[in-house]
């Protein structure tokens, strides 16, 4: 078996920096350059059975797009468009079903990428104000690792000397979430004036059926106003490799505050950063309106499923997230036990993330939810951190 990969690492080393990677254990990443990542495990575990770890869909990808995909391989003899056609369009056409979205005005001011990782890294080069930023800790690296390696300074909170921040709403890994009108709130009253806000929505679809009424990125006249009034550009990220479960196809898309920003990533952003298996895979998941439904259907039943059984288990832990997520923010109370739990389940094939890499959050542990019969071996795991005290016999 090979050594366990780490999911995170904070803060980023800077790369003139050795790292002693035998004390991280990590293969699959040069920890002196690249930020870990969940969702590496799964290919070194013999008996794997179902990854915990990652807050994919468990549902899997939508057949519809995986059928899609696989026929475009018979045009692997072309190059893939440069404007990402028709993929964009129906991606602006997806986003806009909302009481009066505006598909047209929608797709000026989108952008698709590799993955949400590329675009992250895009507009902190090129579209950001330059200066200081601010992450929180406990949320997803990789803003965090694009900042540092654009040479900016991490600050310790937001203030008048921070011109960019990076919010991941629904939070992952917290589960923490603000509606339209409580960030608009927080972000009219925490940024000052000539700051970029990276604001990333990726686990938002989950929310359920209203998930865009309820998304910022609809919000185009307050977003127009908060630019012309105080030079703060909202950007809205989304991985869409967690919903429609495609990390190994790397779909992302931006939504800027104009077209012109739009523009200026186009003119530094890597031509065809989308494959043709890529693309033909966003057009058909967009349209699978079934594969939505049954997510809002199972997810939350099987997320409760989950909590119930744990916490009958273990009924000091702490359970955190709204009911739809994809997965399961955990207070074990105990940092050892936390990281004794991390290491069962991979000896048990079902790795799971441990808070104490990159989120600083030792005493935690984040499991997805996956199906009830994935759940039992989870459980299984979990048994032997320690034995369910006993009732008292009557």
């Amino acid at each position: 078996m090979s050594p366990l990969v780490r999911p995170s690492l904070t803060p980023l080393v800077h790369p003139a920096a050795p790292v002693d990677t035998k004390a991280w254990e990590c293969t699959n990443w040069d920890l002196n350059t690249q930020q870990p990542h969940g969702g590496q495990d799964w290919a070194s575990i013999s008996n794997f059975v179902e990854d915990f770890s990652v807050t994919t869909n468990f549902l899997g990808p939508p057949w519809s797009a995986i059928a899609a995909a696989t026929r475009t391989l018979e045009h692997l003899h072309h190059y893939p468009a440069a404007n990402f056609e028709p993929a964009l369009t129906d991606l602006a056409e997806f986003l806009a079903e909302y009481p009066g979205g505006n598909a047209k005005e929608m797709h000026k001011r989108l952008l698709l990428g590799n993955g949400a990782s590329e675009l992250i890294d895009l507009v902190i080069r090129v579209g950001a104000h330059q200066g200081n930023f601010y992450v929180q800790d406990a949320q997803y690296k990789e803003y965090a690792r694009a900042a540092a390696a654009a040479g900016r300074e991490k600050l310790g909170e937001m203030g008048e000397d921070c011109s960019l921040i990076a919010i991941v709403n629904p939070c992952n890994p917290t589960g923490e979430y603000r509606t339209v009108p409580e960030m608009k709130a927080f972000l009219e009253e925490t940024c000052a004036d000539h700051t970029t806000v990276l604001l990333d929505e990726s686990m938002q679809p989950w929310v359920g059926p209203h998930w865009r009424e309820d998304a910022m990125y609809k919000e185009t006249a307050w977003i127009q106003r908060m630019l012309k009034d105080r030079d703060i550009r909202v950007y809205v990220i989304h991985s869409w490799t967690k919903i429609w479960s495609c990390p190994g196809l790397r779909v992302g898309s931006i939504v800027a505050p104009t077209e012109e920003d739009i523009a200026t990533l186009k003119e530094h952003q890597v031509p065809w950063s989308l494959n043709v298996a890529a693309l033909g895979f966003l057009s058909a998941a967009v349209k699978d309106v079934d594969f939505m439904e049954q997510t809002w259907e199972l997810t939350p039943r099987w997320r409760q499923a989950e909590v119930d059984v744990l916490h009958a288990m273990f009924p000091a832990w702490e359970f955190h997230g709204q009911p739809m997520l994809s997965w399961i923010w955990i207070d074990t109370k105990d940092a050892t036990l936390a990281e004794k739990a991390m290491k069962l389940c991979k000896e048990a094939g079902v790795p799971i993330r441990w808070g104490g890499f990159g989120c600083k959050k030792p005493e935690f542990i984040r499991l997805a939810v996956r199906s009830p019969h994935k759940q039992k071996v989870l459980f299984q795991a979990l048994k032997r951190l320690s034995p369910v005290p006993q009732a008292p016999a009557a």
